[in-house]
């Protein structure tokens, strides 16, 4: 192989069918090996037979540099961390080749994995190019990165776009042959996705494309493999016209291909919001987040029935798709789980038991203690799991839902005549909620009563309901007074533990977290329903096309006072202090505030992290990393490394809260813990 490898500075390609990736040789001693040169030589029949015999050999004088594209920047001297290539995408339509710059163990790398894994979804490997000044890959085609033809389509494109990398990329996660690829680039398929411009597949190669500065791969929802698949078009059916007519004509025999569309296209984002769990949430509504951020009821869905099922009755297998219609009502189930026992290191969740005491659920204090207790110096008495439980809108009635809103948005929109700000970015159909009880110990101890079994946990019941007259499902956590916690020595739960007692025994205070999810949806989304209203003669700023369809109707929720948009089109009101719709009481800090950090604090974190447990004991947040930043029960949050790899060559310091820190009436903070 040294032969093989000499000293490589540029590498060029021109042709009308192959894509070229060249490798600078980088010879470095302390690079972690992944690929034994002696094991692409194979001995044949004949003699030793090389396995670059199976591929076409290109020679340097029929190469020709046409443009710079991506390289990666390796530091040897630092094996912690993974740095992507600099990324340039060209502007031009058709992509002739890319050029990287590589270390030698990397190209085996690239060559053992693309020679002996054949999937249509994987580039191609063509040919070699064993010139002395530029060994690189050949693959073919005239490959296309999904993120350039990502930011130069519409809409609409790009809606079908998400349908067929759902299609041909997210299965590629679960394929065993092409683990070993995606470990490489940290799982982000976006990176190395490209099109195939005349069969039409996408497909990934260990060419990453990334921007420097830009934004991270968009939201394309996630893949349903019981569902059809649209055909592949070549690049050159990328219009609106095109792929409008292939949806219309996609063979859905479950629904009408107008309606298809719409639900293929609805998958919305995901985000959480914390909230208080002494107030209620409301589920299928939509919510928006401005101009402040805490998220209001601006609009509610009109003839929904409701059903209200629990853990044991909402099996997958017995969820069909729910978009039923009864007089004229949708139908939206919704699923209440049981509590259980979370752990981090494998263990097996089991559901909890269930008392006939007013609903409560119980849990014995030995599922909370962990499993790796004697094993691990971090993992003793005192560690404990969350338990949890969720109420969400089962898989179809979300999809329904977020369909329904999307086909009604630009008549939400002109309705309410800017009375709320920017819909688009900030409404989302708010879908689950999750309930938590934390574990939370002022100082190290251990258990005093010796039987653990004997002691249990009685947690007070979440009920659902749907009163007349109101928007969506509200869902409730505890009973009138406020009690959402207890423990007892008595398994039917009848002589609750006073304060003084749990805290004399060593048992642990539990903070009840409450945690709801929005669902966003993104501008495109936005503008590829409207644009296929139009193309099928539908009034975007009417309700048309949700009335043919018999999805239900959005109702807009006006402010206190108000019904309605005044006569001249101007739509105000008067300011009220609080507003009812408010889904809880005070703002709350729910996102993650990020810092650039020394990656020498992250290598010392990774170096004192626990092999049993995976925690840091030895490596917290410095004095000077400390912050305070108040909830709504004014407690703290505190500052810490997490360390992870990152798209921009460095990490980052990030807030997260510990649930530890109170502060007092005057100010005054409390005893770290």
């Amino acid at each position: 192989m040294a032969t093989f490898f000499s000293q490589a500075s540029q590498c060029s390609f021109q042709a009308q069918t192959i894509n070229l990736v060249a490798r600078d040789q980088i010879a470095h001693n302390q690079q972690v090996h992944t690929g034994n040169s002696d094991s692409i030589v194979s001995p044949g029949v004949l003699g030793s037979r090389s396995i670059f015999d199976d591929y076409r050999e290109i020679r340097r004088g029929d190469l020709r540099l046409l443009e710079h594209i991506s390289r990666e920047v390796v530091d040897e001297n630092d094996s912690y961390y993974y740095y992507p290539r600099a990324h340039r995408l060209r502007a031009q339509k058709c992509l002739k080749f890319t050029r990287s710059a590589y270390r030698v163990q990397a190209w085996e790398r690239d060559f053992l994995f693309c020679s002996t894994n054949h999937h249509p979804n994987l580039a191609h490997l063509f040919g070699l190019t064993r010139s002395l000044s530029s060994p690189g890959l050949v693959f073919y085609n005239d490959l296309i990165p999904v993120r350039q033809l990502w930011e130069s389509r519409s809409a609409i494109i790009r809606c079908y776009i998400a349908h067929r990398f759902r299609k041909d990329i997210d299965p590629l996660h679960s394929d065993n042959c092409l683990s070993l690829l995606l470990n490489f680039i940290n799982n982000n398929t976006w990176s190395v996705t490209s099109l195939q411009p005349d069969t039409g597949l996408f497909c990934v190669s260990p060419i990453h494309s990334f921007q420097d500065g830009t934004y991270g791969p968009p939201f394309l929802g996630w893949e349903d493999p019981k569902k059809p698949a649209l055909s592949p078009l070549p690049v050159a059916s990328y219009d609106d016209s095109c792929i409008l007519s292939h949806y219309l004509k996609w063979g859905r025999g479950d629904m009408a291909a107008e309606l298809a569309f719409q639900k293929d296209t609805s998958f919305g984002n995901p985000h959480p919001v914390h909230h208080n769990p002494k107030q209620p949430v409301s589920l299928a509504v939509i919510t928006s987040t401005a101009p402040a951020t805490t998220p209001t009821i601006i609009g509610k869905f009109k003839n929904l029935q409701y059903r209200i099922v629990d853990e044991e009755l909402s099996h997958p297998s017995s969820i069909q798709d729910m978009f039923k219609t009864t007089d004229k009502e949708m139908e939206v189930t919704v699923c209440i789980e049981k509590w259980r026992v979370e752990g981090e290191l494998g263990q097996e969740n089991e559901p909890s038991s269930e008392t006939v005491l007013k609903g409560w659920t119980r849990i014995s204090y030995d599922e909370f203690r962990s499993s790796s207790t004697g094993k691990c110096s971090h993992c003793d008495d005192k560690w404990m799991w969350d338990c949890f439980t969720s109420v969400f809108i089962d898989g179809s009635s979300r999809d329904w839902l977020s369909a329904t809103w999307l086909s009604q948005a630009k008549y939400f929109c002109d309705t309410v005549n800017d009375l709320y700000e920017d819909i688009p970015k900030s409404a989302a159909l708010l879908s689950s909620v999750e309930f938590r009880l934390q574990p939370k110990y002022k100082n190290p101890h251990s258990l005093l009563y010796p039987n653990f079994g004997k002691i249990f946990l009685f947690i007070a019941p979440i009920t659902a309901s749907h009163p007349s007259g109101t928007s969506g499902i509200d869902v409730w956590w505890g009973n009138d007074d406020n009690v959402l916690y207890y423990w007892s020595f008595n398994p039917d739960g009848s002589c609750p533990l006073s304060r003084r007692v749990t805290e004399a025994l060593g048992l642990p205070e539990l903070l009840p977290k409450v945690e709801f999810w929005q669902r966003k949806f993104a501008d495109y989304q936005y503008e590829a329903t409207k644009q296929f209203q139009l193309f099928r003669d539908y009034n975007p700023s009417t309700q048309e096309f949700a009335q043919r369809h018999g999805l239900p109707l959005v109702d807009v929720i006006w402010p206190d006072g108000k019904t309605g948009p005044d006569e001249d089109g101007d739509s105000w009101y008067d300011c009220q202090e609080t507003q009812d719709n408010d889904l809880h009481e005070t703002p709350f800090p729910n996102k993650t505030y990020q810092f650039p950090v020394a990656k020498e604090f992250v290598k010392r974190s990774l170096d004192n992290q626990c092999s049993e447990c995976y925690s840091r004991p030895e490596f917290s947040a410095r004095p000077w990393l400390h912050g305070f930043l108040p909830d709504y029960e004014l407690n703290t949050w505190q500052g810490h490394i997490s360390p992870r790899y990152s798209f921009k060559e460095r990490d980052y310091f990030y807030w997260y809260r510990l649930g530890g820190d109170e502060v007092k009436s005057d100010r005054s903070r409390s005893s770290r813990h």
